[in-house]
């Protein structure tokens, strides 16, 4: 079954129809209204709050020599805190404990034919092998 674009549309439109007519929401027209008298009030204020900053700086008095002729005084506080710290003090040692090294032992179980030997007397003619016979 092939689903065609309009069909995908269609489904979409139903299900958003669907969900719209569940919800309960105010008409946007009535929002609109109040929203210019909003608007109006918000300009209005800003403009009287700007011209009354202009005006409290306008009061403010500046500095009339300039800055490298002011004097700049630097005072420091000094803030002195009494606090008493208990401490705990840890009397310490070194213990050292030596331990017996552990070593693998050894179990002498296996047959006196297993047992590792030289070339000399394990009793195999390896002049034969050399030879190829």
């Amino acid at each position: 079954m092939k689903i065609s674009n309009e069909q995908i549309i269609e489904s979409a439109r139903r299900q958003r129809q669907k969900v719209e007519s569940r919800m309960s929401v105010e008409p946007w027209e009535s929002c609109r209204r109040s929203g210019g008298l909003v608007a109006a009030v918000g300009v209005a204020a800003s403009l009287v709050s700007f011209f009354a900053g202009y005006a409290l700086h306008a009061n403010v008095p500046q500095p009339t020599a300039p800055l490298e002729t002011q004097v700049v005084q630097v005072q420091h506080d000094t803030i002195m805190q009494v606090q008493t710290v208990r401490d705990t003090i840890y009397q310490t040692r070194i213990v050292t404990k030596y331990e017996k090294p552990m070593l693998a032992e050894s179990s002498d179980d296996t047959p006196p034919e297993q047992k590792a030997c030289s070339m000399l007397c394990d009793d195999i003619p390896y002049e034969l092998l050399a030879a190829g016979r």
